[in-house]
């Protein structure tokens, strides 16, 4: 499956007037942009090992390894994502909360994810991609222990 299938439901979910609809559309959007820039670290030569991958650790280390990349798109993208993830967060878990009852309100978050995976390709380009690449390889092996590629 293509992740920005995920920001393309977002986007059309977050004209609903249906709040279990625009809580979906924050959803999607946070998973839509986790997995492009998941993708990426996997072009940089990063396995995250199958049992992480439902593990909510993996969230956080690919953040921090976006945020190790010297590069400031990848940065952006680690940022945003973060601002992402929380309202996800608050809209999957908190059912109380009123910020997800009208479109207005989510058309914000909804938006970062297409910001985010505009900011990762931006970096995906050379010379871009062999620095941060190579900076990313380093944190991922030496701080978080991820298996990377040789090479």
């Amino acid at each position: 499956m293509n992740p920005i299938d995920f920001i393309a439901l977002a986007l059309r979910l977050s004209n609903s007037r249906n709040e279990a609809d625009l809580r979906t559309s924050v959803s999607r959007a946070y998973y839509g942009a986790f997995h492009v820039a998941r993708q990426f670290l996997g072009d940089c030569g990063l396995h995250f090992p199958p049992k992480e991958m439902y593990a909510a650790e993996i969230h956080k280390k690919v953040r921090y390894c976006l945020d190790a990349s010297g590069n400031g798109d990848t940065i952006l993208a680690g940022d945003n994502l973060r601002t992402l993830r929380n309202q996800r967060n608050e809209a999957d878990y908190n059912l109380g909360s009123v910020e997800f009852r009208s479109p207005a309100s989510v058309v914000a978050a909804v938006r970062l994810a297409p910001e985010i995976i505009d900011a990762i390709a931006r970096c995906h380009t050379e010379p871009a991609f062999s620095e941060a690449r190579a900076k990313i390889r380093i944190y991922a092996r030496d701080v978080l222990r991820i298996a990377v590629d040789e090479g």
